[in-house]
């Protein structure tokens, strides 16, 4: 899509210029859903594998955190 744009198919055949922006936008509108949940996992992620001291979180559940020494 980017080599298409860069190219300039859209000022020499406005046309099809028009059905790849339609297609484009399908495109997006269509995985919004998936790109969201993944953006959310990547971030949870982060945040257990990569914690910072000054952002806690949350004891997992079933731990009794005054057994645990958190």
């Amino acid at each position: 899509m980017i080599a298409l744009v860069y190219f300039g198919v859209a000022r020499t055949h406005p046309v099809l210029g028009a059905f790849l922006f339609v297609l484009l936008v399908s495109a997006i509108l269509a995985t919004a859903p998936n790109r969201w949940g993944l953006g959310i996992a990547l971030h949870y992620l982060s945040r257990v594998y990569w914690s910072s001291p000054d952002d806690p979180l949350p004891a997992p559940a079933g731990v009794d955190e005054s057994r645990s020494g958190f």
